[in-house]
């Protein structure tokens, strides 16, 4: 079966290489990247990269590299399709059967649009009708501020049945899309639909590139339910993104850490505090998909609940996330003592009771908010507390339940001599032999591992010059866009950089990890994956694309001039009387060359190939 690359693209999206790559290979983070042992040679200097961001591998040391599938295909020997299974059903994504076929991607960009289209529709209703002066009203008594409402596309869908599906078909949007979006519902009574949304406050939620996939609804007169969401749709799936991601990841990577909040009012309430890095859980319990998506930009996530139940929801949280059905979660504890899923860290800050963080923050500033965030606690150890709060430890049946239960939390324990330092604190808690709990996580613990497959030799290297061009377009936005106009594939003679030109100019929308699934040789993904994963710096880029420019124009020009020369020789042969002004525009061009050369040299390329 094949499987389009917007599906791919859609699987890699939701997932967490790191997580998946840590049920295989202890990692350790290096900058933007985690780095451990290859395991597909052997190897006692760490050479083997993960990077999180990009969900890509790449190996220095054998020059293996790919994504999630290939990975995957490789540490278990499994095949293309069945990595593709495997993963889907991981994070989620529902892959075409007999009796679902393929999606067509061209509906699902349909469905982007007519999104977007009903989110401006929403957030002019808020700003202009008279009667969302009472939604306007309402975020005032809030606190929130007008600019961060236009920020977050706050809108507002008025009171009455059709106010949204009339304006659609006043542009010409069909009634199925509508209703595929989740926007419209049939009528129960009769013929026709209305709106889904009436009344309400509306909280656009994107996925994690900002576009529009849902909405959430906050009634304004006392409705039930007080929240409203879109239901799943082929864009938007309940746990698979969190409430203002994309608003929140530029500074969850400055910051390294992520703010998780249960409310929509929670989340714009930290934002206009100044905790930028703050997303919401939409109603759910957090999940693995969303984990995936924080790991990317920050090293710890820091749960909020308020006094009166922080313990039995952080126990609860923790419990969920270990036994999640199919999970990959590497658990580990941090020397700082914090819960972690492959070295992600998580933690719990405690309110007052009674205080959510839109309230706390509302009352007591965000000064007192940051003091909460600071005295956070590990996640693991209020699970720790909860579980031997629930069971009757007095009793023989009790300590029995809590030791079944502490054994298998610390059989995710990654880090042996935390994982022997918790089972020591729980067996002394339990009143029971540290070494038994010990050997019970470890047997918890204990899974087969299959052999790798070893890798393909890898192909001969590029020129410096040609490698350097690639490299700068795949890390430089501004490179791309400065060259994509002047350039074309046969610009590079080195078979696999040609190919990952030719995919990265015939695929200017797509992210450059994404041509992963848009290359067809083991090779150019491997050399792809290289290109993107190492942390290069390039010093003052604009100089560097002029001088990339001026060389691109020269080969250019050169290619010109070797075909003005084969012209030449056939028209000598064929006594074609247009040979003189051949003979001319050569000496003009080979001219323009000498010109363009003279006094010119590149400190990028010094010692690289010429044209």
């Amino acid at each position: 079966m094949s499987f389009s690359p917007e599906l791919l693209d859609e699987i890699r999206s939701r997932l967490d290489l790191v997580e998946l790559v840590s049920t295989h290979v202890p990692l350790k983070k290096a900058g933007a990247n985690w780095k451990g042992l290859c395991p597909f040679h052997a190897e006692k200097t760490p050479s083997f990269m993960v990077n999180p961001g990009r969900g890509i591998f790449h190996c220095f040391g054998c020059g293996v590299g790919g994504d999630a599938f290939g990975f995957l295909m490789r540490v278990e020997r499994a095949t293309f399709p069945e990595a593709v299974r495997r993963l889907a059903e991981l994070v989620g994504v529902a892959l075409p059967t007999a009796d679902r076929p393929a999606r067509d991607d061209g509906l699902r960009e349909t469905l982007y649009r007519a999104m977007e289209w009903a989110a401006r529709c929403y957030q002019a209703w808020l700003w202009e009708r008279p009667d969302a002066e009472r939604a306007r009203r309402y975020l005032a008594e809030r606190g929130i501020g007008e600019a961060l409402a236009r920020t977050f596309q706050l809108g507002y869908a008025p009171e009455g049945w059709d106010h949204l599906l009339a304006a659609a078909r006043a542009e010409g949007l069909e009634v199925a899309t509508l209703e595929l979006a989740g926007l419209i519902l049939p009528r129960q009574t009769g013929p026709g639909y209305y709106d889904r949304f009436r009344g309400r406050l509306l909280f656009p939620i994107g996925d994690p590139q900002g576009r529009v996939i849902a909405f959430g609804g906050r009634a304004l007169a006392g409705e039930e339910p007080k929240y409203l969401n879109s239901p799943d749709t082929p864009l938007y799936q309940k746990g698979q993104t969190l409430y203002a991601f994309a608003l929140a990841r530029e500074r969850m990577a400055a910051t390294r850490r992520a703010l998780l909040v249960e409310g929509y009012f929670d989340c714009l309430a930290a934002h206009q505090a100044g905790f930028g890095e703050t997303v919401a859980v939409l109603g759910t319990a957090l999940t693995a998909s969303q984990l995936g998506l924080l790991r990317r930009y920050a090293d710890e996530a820091v749960l909020f609940f308020d006094a009166d139940r922080a313990g039995a929801e952080a126990a609860r949280r923790a419990e969920e996330l270990l036994e999640q059905s199919g999970a990959p979660l590497a658990w580990a504890v941090s020397r700082t003592g914090a819960f972690t899923a492959g070295g992600f860290r998580l933690r719990v800050a405690t309110l007052p009771a009674g205080h959510d963080p839109d309230t706390f923050l509302r009352r007591e500033g965000a000064e007192a908010f940051r003091e909460r965030l600071g005295a956070a606690r590990n996640l693991l150890g209020y699970a720790l507390e909860r579980i031997l709060a629930e069971e009757e430890t007095g009793t023989a049946r009790g300590r029995t339940t809590a030791f079944a239960r502490i054994a298998l939390m610390l059989s995710k324990v990654q880090d042996a001599q935390e994982a022997a330092e918790l089972a020591g604190e729980a067996a002394r808690r339990l009143g029971v032999d540290p070494t038994q709990l010990w050997f019970e996580a470890q047997r918890l613990q204990a899974a087969p591992r299959r052999p790798a497959t070893p890798p393909s030799p890898a192909e001969p290297a590029p020129v410096a010059f040609e490698r350097d061009l690639v490299q700068l377009l795949l890390q430089r936005p501004e490179a791309r866009q400065a060259l994509g106009g002047s350039l074309a594939a046969e610009d590079v003679t080195h078979p696999g950089l040609r190919a990952i030109l030719g995919a990265l100019l015939a695929h200017a929308e797509v992210p450059p990890e994404g041509l992963v699934s848009r290359l067809e040789a083991e090779a150019e993904r491997a050399l792809l994956t290289g290109l993107l994963i190492e942390e290069r710096e390039w010093p003052e880029p604009g100089q560097l694309i002029g001088e990339l420019r001026h060389r691109l124009e020269l080969r250019h020009r050169m290619r010109r001039i070797r075909e003005m020369t084969q012209a030449i020789a056939r028209a000598q042969a064929a006594g074609d009387p247009g040979l003189a002004d051949l003979q001319l525009a050569l000496q003009a061009e080979a001219r323009q060359i000498r010109e363009m050369a003279a006094g010119r040299s590149d400190p990028m390329i010094e010692g690289g190939v010429r044209p």
